[in-house]
C-alpha cells in the first residue's frame, strides 16, 4: 500500500499527495511537474533537463564508444533526476498550501483514486487510516 497526504479546499475540492519517492519524477522530472501543475517548478525542471541533455550531447563529442556514451546519459539522469524523485511530492504539497489547500488527512490506499474516495468519509479527520478495496 502507498501512503497518501489528502488535502482539501473548499472551492476546488480534495487532492492526493503521495508520500515517498516518485519513480517518474526522478526519470522524467519535467513531464512530473507539468502533470501535477507545478507551476514554476515546471519552468525549472525544464531547464534543467535541457542543460542535461546540452551536457549529454557535449560530452558524446569526448566520448566515441555508444556504450560510454549510454552510461554517461544514464549518470547525468540519475545525478539529474534523484532530487525530483525523493523531493517532487513535497513540492506539490507545498504548491497545494500555497493555493490555501489545507491538510485533511492521511491515507493508506492502493491508488490516489481509492485513497480520495477513502477521504469522503468524513469521520477521519486529521487521523491515519487503511483505505479497504
Amino acid at each position: 500500500m502507498r501512503v497518501f497526504d489528502i488535502y482539501q479546499h473548499p472551492k476546488y475540492g480534495k487532492q492526493a499527495v503521495r508520500r515517498g519517492f516518485s519513480w517518474l519524477a526522478f526519470l522524467a522530472p519535467s513531464v512530473w511537474a507539468v502533470r501535477r501543475g507545478l507551476g514554476l517548478t515546471t519552468v525549472l525542471l525544464v531547464i534543467t533537463t535541457t542543460l542535461m541533455f546540452d551536457i549529454a550531447q557535449l560530452a558524446g563529442t569526448w566520448v566515441s564508444a555508444p556504450m560510454g556514451q549510454l552510461l554517461l546519459l544514464m549518470v547525468l539522469i540519475v545525478v539529474f533526476g534523484i532530487k525530483p524523485g525523493f523531493f517532487g511530492y513535497q513540492w506539490q504539497a507545498r504548491v497545494l498550501k500555497e493555493e490555501k489547500f489545507k491538510l485533511k488527512c492521511t491515507v493508506a490506499a492502493e491508488s490516489r483514486r481509492q485513497a480520495l474516495k477513502a477521504a469522503n468519509d468524513d469521520s477521519y479527520t486529521d487521523e491515519i487510516h487503511v483505505a479497504s478495496k
